[in-house]
């Protein structure tokens, strides 16, 4: 056995709140394994270097969505056609989504004493298997423009992310839809372009949102992406084209991960797909935002097993 490695971002809400988790999660770890501190991306591209050559077992990545987004982003970038390691998702972040969508609830030490304990006595250790989506250059879980990146504009313009300033902001944006807000016309400005999928064009040219995952939530416990986990190295995508009111409609539908009515979105699988567009568009990965471009693809990438304590 190679060992364990844990990345851990210092300056995820949580760490920073109580840098005391990290030190604890060394502790933890011992002789069984490595943990690095990862400040900048020149660290967390070292850090993959090291465990590629230790030939780690398990990869454990303390912080949030954002943090497990760019952490796999560099891995898969060093390790190329090498196998990734087991992924120990440690869920010490503002969002957890990824962590929630797999059925990971816990304190980053308590789940990573967990895998520590069954790796030490060398017990098989239990996992998920889930495709992570190669989105342009880099690697997620979820993948979204129009309405959810504008959602995601909104929240992190609160300055206070959390769970709770995501609910209320969802309360506010499904009111606004009834009320036909300023707020919610601005966060429901279309999208418009041409989705290809899997070489086959989609007629429709504009949408309130382009969506698609690996994993069957998208945060809050609502489950837009129950197809995610239809036929293995596919994911599921939406192209929801119905108005901020007719969406609202839908949400106890989605909460319960039942398929929204077909005059409203287009619900597939899928294993490639191109976005491209006239205008520069602003789109999400796992909760990070990115800058405006004209094209976009999505396709399948690496199969991961996801441990569970």
């Amino acid at each position: 056995m190679s060992g364990i490695g844990v990345i851990t971002n210092p300056r995820s809400r949580i760490n920073k709140k109580d840098p005391s988790k990290m030190r604890q999660l060394g502790y933890l770890l011992g002789s069984q394994g490595s943990p690095y501190a990862t400040r900048s991306l020149d660290d967390l591209y070292r850090a993959a270097e090291e465990f590629k050559r230790a030939e780690i077992d398990v990869l454990g990545i303390n912080g949030g969505d954002g943090t497990i987004h760019v952490t796999l982003t560099a891995f898969a970038q060093v390790y190329g056609d090498t196998p990734l390691p087991k992924i120990a998702i440690l869920p010490g972040g503002t969002l957890n989504t990824i962590a929630a969508g797999i059925g990971l609830r816990g304190k980053p030490q308590d789940v990573l004493y967990e895998v520590i304990d069954r790796y030490h006595q060398g017990e098989e250790l239990r996992f998920v298997e889930r495709n992570i989506l190669r989105i342009n250059d880099k690697y997620g879980f979820i993948f979204g423009n129009g309405l959810i990146a504008n959602f995601l504009e909104a929240y992190y313009a609160t300055g206070r992310p959390s769970p709770l300033t995501g609910a209320r902001l969802l309360v506010r944006t499904i009111l606004g839809a009834f009320l036909r807000t300023r707020f919610v016309k601005n966060l429901s400005r279309r999208w418009r372009g041409q989705v290809t999928v899997d070489g086959e064009a989609w007629a429709r040219p504009d949408y309130t949102t382009v969506t698609g995952a690996s994993v069957t939530e998208i945060g809050l416990g609502f489950k837009p992406f129950y197809r995610a986990v239809e036929k293995p190295d596919e994911f599921a995508l939406l192209g929801i084209h119905c108005s901020p009111l007719s969406l609202s409609l839908e949400v106890p539908r989605i909460h319960r991960g039942r398929a929204m009515r077909r005059d409203k979105v287009i619900s597939q699988t899928a294993r490639k797909v191109t976005l491209a567009s006239e205008e520069p568009f602003a789109y999400a990965i796992d909760g990070d935002l990115y800058p405006a471009v004209r094209e976009v693809v999505l396709e399948t990438g690496p199969r991961l097993k996801l441990v569970l304590p």
